[in-house]
């Protein structure tokens, strides 16, 4: 194993051994000199040139503490002495060398320590350097708070967003619904009699209207739907934000809690670092500032916590450990694509919602039109039937005229009932008629044409007795056909001001239609 030592400094001198003689040194003095610098440690007393003793070649000189003045004084006083003892005098020798090498090596080490050893102030450095470092994360992650914060908000608001268009969406819901009830109020009220009870083209066009107006009710209760669930999952992710947050701003407890400035401080730190970006790729245009002032700029904002959450190129950087979590980036993009999810939502329901208003208001339409065209047809037949009715009576008077002037013809031409009531001028054995048949073949048919007239009012008679029963009935049919006109004409009337009348739906629904 290497012994590691502390290096030497330049305060340091090769110190000759004792054990040499002073011929010796004397010799060596002419090639070899000794090297002399200021000690830092010793500082005070004057340097002194000293001889270096050889060393050999394959041995490394190692540098000595500098000699003293007090040190070569008694190298002189130990110099060799017949009265000495050799094993005392090696003895006290070795001491020397010892308390030399001893010193050299607390030098060396004073030297060295003031070059790495750690300051006096370490302490306050250290906990200034810990302080820093931790107000720096805490800003940090108050500017995260902030931006979650932020983010929350945005969450916030786009759930209200979508409950409003929730209870649009519910509000269209209801008026179809209302709709519905209409239609199906329509389709029980027009009862009419049995003449008019067969089917036409409004009962057509009212069942259409119920299949459009359930294939609406379908689209937007799908809708709805849509829109509770988007509302649910942004409810996951707003209380997921709200717990990062909490796990974020559990070290901004002793800052402040401005988290609009520190929002702000972030977003410019990330414009300065955009426009640096910027002038690393291209030219700089007119309207930016000078390069002088982005430096510096740049400079100051490398400086402050906010900026370190940012690359070169403006991006956040993402760590387990640092400020900008991958949970929190991950709550930032699903935040980001839910709301973008619930705009296209959104958008979707409100056009869903104008094309439901304008398809049940054309069907709504189409059936007062269809309803208000079937008025016409029955005033039109209505207005037949009436003048129909009054020629029916017409002719109903007509023949009852005839029929009483035949039968006072008949009466008339049938004589009396006795032949004691016929008068001279009518009996057919009148004095004239009797003067005429004196003479042979000469007959009158008087009496022959006379029974045959008779007859024949009494057949006319009884035609037109006929014909007036006939006028009867047909004028009955009339009349009965015209109060049925009249009363589908009432309910088909009610009908197209009811539905007109509750066409706002401004108007409360008892019972729904079970779709």
């Amino acid at each position: 194993m290497t012994n590691l030592q502390r290096p030497s400094t330049s305060c340091q001198r090769q110190r000759p051994s004792l054990t040499d003689d002073n011929n010796q040194r004397n010799n060596n003095n002419n090639n070899e000199k000794y090297l002399f610098t200021r000690s830092y440690t010793f500082d005070g007393l004057p340097p002194t040139k000293q001889q270096q003793s050889p060393s050999p070649p394959h041995e490394v000189v190692k540098p000595l503490r500098p000699a003293t003045a007090s040190g070569g004084q008694q190298a002189q006083r130990l110099g060799r002495s017949l009265l000495s003892n050799d094993n005392w005098r090696e003895a006290t020798m070795n001491d020397v060398r010892v308390n030399g090498k001893v010193m050299e090596q607390s030098d060396r080490n004073i030297l060295y320590g003031k070059g790495i050893d750690p300051l006096p102030h370490v302490r306050e450095m250290l906990s200034e350097l810990s302080n820093a470092d931790a107000f720096n994360y805490a800003r940090q992650c108050r500017v995260v708070v902030a931006k979650l914060r932020l983010c929350w908000i945005d969450v916030n608001e786009e759930i209200k967003s979508l409950l409003k268009h929730k209870d649009y969406t519910e509000a269209a819901i209801d008026h179809i619904r209302k709709d519905l009830v209409i239609n199906r109020e329509s389709v029980n009220m027009r009862r009419k009699p049995k003449r008019e009870s067969e089917a036409d083209g409004v009962d057509d066009i009212l069942v259409a209207e119920k299949y459009h107006l359930r294939n609406i009710k379908k689209i937007l209760e799908q809708n709805c739907k849509n829109v509770i669930d988007q509302m649910q999952k942004l409810d996951e992710i707003r209380h997921r934000i709200a717990r990062i947050s909490k796990e974020r701003s559990l070290v901004t407890e002793l800052i402040c809690q401005c988290l609009t400035s520190a929002s702000r401080a972030f977003e410019i730190a990330r414009t300065e670092k955009l426009e640096n970006a910027y002038h690393r790729r291209g030219p700089i245009p007119a309207n930016v500032r000078s390069t002088s002032a982005h430096a510096l700029r740049a400079q100051h904002d490398m400086n402050t916590a906010e900026s370190k959450l940012l690359d070169e190129n403006g991006l956040s950087t993402v760590g387990h450990l640092k400020a900008f979590t991958p949970d929190v980036i991950q709550a930032f993009d699903d935040a980001a694509k839910l709301m973008d999810e619930s705009r296209e939502i959104k958008k979707q329901a409100m056009n869903q919602i104008k094309d439901a208003f304008n398809d049940a208001k054309a069907y709504t339409l189409t059936v007062n039109q269809s309803i208000a065209q079937k008025l016409a047809d029955i005033i039109t037949l209505a207005q037949h039937l009436t003048v129909s009715v009054g020629e029916n009576m017409l002719a109903q008077s007509r023949a009852q005229r005839w029929h009483d002037l035949s039968m006072s013809a008949y009466r008339s031409n049938s004589g009396p009932v006795s032949s004691s009531q016929l008068k001279i001028s009518e009996r057919l054995d009148r004095p004239i008629i009797r003067t005429f048949q004196r003479h042979p073949g000469n007959q009158v048919s008087e009496a022959q044409m006379t029974i045959k007239a008779t007859t024949n009012l009494q057949q006319s008679a009884e035609e037109t007795n006929k014909q007036l029963k006939t006028l009867k009935v047909v004028g009955q049919r009339l009349k009965s056909n015209l109060i049925d006109k009249e009363s589908a004409l009432d309910i088909d009337s009610h009908l197209l001001r009811q539905r007109r009348e509750r066409s706002n739906h401004k108007w409360g629904v008892t019972k729904y239609v079970p779709v």
